[in-house]
């Protein structure tokens, strides 16, 4: 029981090693092709949304707790961008 312990634990490390190595790299591919994007199209809010909460989940060590989703998404997606009459002039 103690060697199959210690063998997922050091899976775990060599993971999280893994994961902290590749992420600048590939959060930087997240950003470019969000950034490609037409700002005026609706998957632009997600894009952001998502670029954002992905920040936000590598600068913790934990997860993402609900009150920072719902200021990110607050953000990205406000109540006046489901009133289909909303213009932004």
């Amino acid at each position: 029981m103690q060697i199959s312990l210690e063998a997922g634990s050091r899976r775990i490390k060599e993971k999280d090693a893994w994961a902290k190595e590749l992420y600048p790299t590939v959060h930087e591919r997240l950003k470019q092709a969000a950034e490609t994007l037409p700002p005026d199209r609706p998957a632009q809010a997600f894009a952001d949304a998502l670029t954002e909460l992905v920040q936000a989940q590598a600068d913790i060590t934990g997860f993402v707790v609900l009150h920072r989703w719902v200021e990110i998404l607050e953000r990205h997606f406000p109540p006046q961008l489901l009133d289909p009459e909303h213009t932004t002039e």
